[in-house]
C-alpha cells in the first residue's frame, strides 16, 4: 500500500490551497455568521464547479469516482483556510449511498449538490430528538441520516434553522429542540453500510481538523520567529521552540495516521476499520495542544479579537467535540485494543 501521494494528488492540493487562499481568506471565515443566504450559495457554486462535493461519487452518476486520499486532501485545505460551508458532510454523506445503488430522491438530492444548485446543512440527531446543525442558516436545509437497522437507514430533510455564531464563530451552526421534517426517504442498504458512512466522515473531519491545527502551528511559529524580545526572536528560547517541535510531531504522527486510514479505506483493505480509529483519537490530542500552544506563543495578543490564532482554536475545538461526542477516547481505544486482540487470535 503506497503512501505517497500522485501526481494527481499534489495538482490537487496545490488547486486546493490556492482556491481557498484567494476566495475564502479568513476575513471572509469572520463574517460567516452573518452572510446571506445567496452569498453562501454563490460560494458553493464554485466550489461545486471545483468538483469537491462530486469526488467521492460514482462515475456512474456523474461524480469524479475518486478516493478518500483525494477527500483528505480536500477536507485538509478546508479546515486550515476556515471553510464556512459544511463541506465534509456533503462530500459523504449522499455520494456514499449513491455509491451503493442509492436511487430516488436520494440519488437526486446528490446531484443538485454536486452542481452547486443546493447543500445541505448537516443534522447530528441526539439520542434525546434533538438535532445539532452545522452550517445552518435562512435557506438552508439540513440532512440526517438515521439508522433505522443493519440494512435500513432513513434521511430527513429538516427545514432551515437561523445560523448562530457558537463555539466556533466562523460555522454558523443551531441546536434544534424538535427538528421539523420536510421530507424522507428510506434506503435500503447493505451491511456495513452505516459503519463505512460513519468512518468516511469521522476521517474528513479529521482531516479538517489537522489542517486548522497546523495552520495554527504555521502562524505560531511565524510569529515565534518575528517577535523579538531583548533584542532576540522568542522562538530561540527552548521553552518555545522545544513545544512547536513538539507540536509539529504530534500533527505529523495524527497526519500520518490518517493517510493510512484512508489509503486502507481505498483499498479495502483488512485492517481498514482498525486504522481509521488511530487518525480522530490523534487528530484530536495533537490538535488540541497545538492550537492552544498557538494562543500561548501570542501572549496577550493571542487572546484578542483581532489574532486569528483564536479562530483556529475555536474551529478545532469544535470539531473535537463533534468527534469525541461520536466517539470518546476511551472507546476509541477499547476497540483499537479489541481489534488488535482479534487479529491476534486469528
Amino acid at each position: 500500500m503506497d503512501l505517497h501521494p500522485t501526481e494527481d494528488q499534489r495538482m490537487l492540493e496545490d488547486a486546493a490551497r490556492r482556491y481557498l487562499a484567494d476566495r475564502h481568506p479568513l476575513a471572509v471565515a469572520r463574517a460567516a455568521a452573518g452572510k446571506p443566504y445567496e452569498a453562501r450559495l454563490a460560494q458553493w457554486r464554485e466550489i461545486a464547479g471545483q468538483g469537491w462535493p462530486a469526488l467521492l461519487a460514482p462515475a456512474e452518476q456523474d461524480g469524479l469516482g475518486l478516493g478518500m486520499r483525494d477527500a483528505w486532501i480536500v477536507a485538509e485545505a478546508a479546515g486550515r483556510h476556515l471553510l464556512s460551508l459544511p463541506l465534509a458532510a456533503n462530500m459523504t454523506l449522499l455520494p456514499t449511498l449513491c455509491a451503493v445503488g442509492a436511487a430516488g430522491a436520494a440519488a437526486q438530492w446528490a446531484a443538485a449538490v454536486m452542481v452547486g444548485e443546493m447543500y445541505f446543512a448537516d443534522a447530528a440527531l441526539r439520542p434525546d430528538g434533538s438535532a445539532f446543525v452545522e452550517g445552518a442558516g435562512e435557506g438552508v436545509r439540513a440532512l440526517a441520516v438515521r439508522r433505522v437497522s443493519a440494512t435500513m437507514l432513513r434521511l430527513e430533510v429538516q427545514a432551515p434553522e437561523p445560523g448562530l455564531a457558537g463555539l466556533d464563530p466562523t460555522m454558523p451552526v443551531a441546536r434544534v429542540a424538535r427538528p421539523r421534517v420536510l421530507d424522507g426517504v428510506d434506503l435500503e442498504v447493505a451491511p456495513g453500510v452505516w459503519e463505512r458512512l460513519r468512518t468516511r466522515l469521522r476521517l474528513l473531519r479529521s482531516a479538517e481538523l489537522l489542517g486548522a491545527a497546523s495552520a495554527a502551528l504555521d502562524m505560531a511559529a511565524a510569529h515565534a520567529r518575528e517577535r523579538r524580545q531583548f533584542d532576540r526572536a522568542i522562538g530561540a528560547n527552548q521553552a518555545i521552540k522545544h513545544r512547536l517541535a513538539e507540536d509539529w510531531m504530534a500533527l505529523d504522527d495524527a497526519w500520518l495516521a490518517g493517510i493510512a486510514a484512508v489509503a486502507a479505506h481505498d483499498a479495502g483493505a483488512a485492517s481498514a476499520e482498525r486504522d481509521s480509529l488511530f487518525a480522530p483519537l490523534l487528530a484530536v490530542e495533537a490538535g488540541k495542544r497545538a492550537a492552544q500552544n498557538a494562543i500561548q506563543v501570542h501572549g496577550a495578543l493571542g487572546v484578542t479579537w483581532e489574532c486569528d490564532a483564536h479562530l483556529y482554536l475555536k474551529r478545532v475545538l469544535r470539531l473535537a467535540a463533534g468527534l469525541q461526542a461520536e466517539a470518546s477516547r476511551a472507546e476509541l481505544l477499547e476497540r483499537i485494543w479489541e481489534s488488535g486482540d482479534d487479529r491476534l487470535a486469528a
